[in-house]
């Protein structure tokens, strides 16, 4: 019997990396992007948890109700994109409320999981971990792997709870639940494996080789896209680097190929919530 994975999708624009008093400058794709997505799940009977950015669920309620209505989770992603690095922990419950309530209103259920834009929790802010307890039952910000731009490569690698003294060890006793984005370990290194850039940057048999090793162990793999991964016609901005548009020759028939070689469902249906 084949393993089943989970599928999800940060919900944001190809924009969203500049702060939010920017975004008004640009013309929004996610409408055309996340339609491609859809497309492709409902093609391969994969259903997914969308990690909504609250502003575009603001400005687009008839999207995030057809994402629901066709079997998806909606978590949140923050309202606005914020780094969790770089703001005080008023502000992160300010935006953490404006965006529940902005998604529980359209999908009329409670919102279970959470991730950060950036994967911006860390040893050095680890107390946000603390905010996400009294608003979720998961998160799925903690991604064990060591970058430029972030990373938390000494956390766990599968399903754990996070211990409040240490959030990269498992404690049975606590409830909140972490799902880090998938890694394969080579050469005594967690290479991050799980989608996004690292999606448009490998070869498919080596993001198959990271979800096979999970699934060997009888372990789901978490797997993330953005709408804007799989658009070969992404609009340039000045200032972002190559890696925004690496990779996006037949980047749909490549995502194609990995949702029909694998089970995928989402964080709540696997978790059984």
């Amino acid at each position: 019997m084949m393993t089943t994975n989970i599928m999800s999708v940060d919900l944001e624009d190809y924009f969203c990396d500049l702060p939010i008093n920017e975004w008004s400058k640009y013309k929004s794709r996610i409408l055309e992007t996340t339609d491609t997505l859809l497309n492709l799940f409902e093609e391969t009977n994969t259903k997914a948890t969308f990690f909504v950015v609250g502003y575009f669920a603001e400005k687009f309620p008839k999207l995030i109700k057809k994402i629901h209505d066709q079997g998806h989770e909606i978590g949140s992603h923050t309202f606005s994109h914020i780094d969790l690095r770089t703001v005080s922990k008023n502000d992160i419950e300010i935006d953490l409320e404006k965006s529940i309530s902005v998604l529980e209103s359209l999908v009329g259920e409670k919102i279970l999981g959470f991730r950060a834009p950036f994967f911006s929790i860390n040893k050095n802010n680890a107390w946000v971990m603390d905010i996400l307890k009294k608003y979720f039952i998961y998160d799925s910000s903690i991604f064990p792997v060591r970058t430029p731009l972030y990373g938390l490569p000494s956390a766990l690698r599968e399903i754990y709870h996070p211990s409040s003294l240490d959030i990269t060890k498992n404690n049975v006793d606590e409830k909140f639940i972490e799902i880090p984005p998938m890694t394969l370990r080579m050469f005594n290194y967690n290479l991050p494996m799980a989608g996004g850039f690292y999606f448009r940057f490998f070869p498919n048999f080596l993001i198959k080789k990271g979800i096979q090793n999970f699934n060997n162990r009888k372990q789901p793999a978490m797997f993330f896209i953005h709408p804007k991964d799989l658009d070969e016609k992404m609009p340039k901005i000045d200032g972002y680097s190559w890696h925004y548009y690496y990779g996006k020759n037949n980047i749909v028939e490549k995502f194609r190929h990995i949702l029909k070689n694998f089970n995928f469902t989402s964080s709540k249906r696997f978790l059984k919530l």
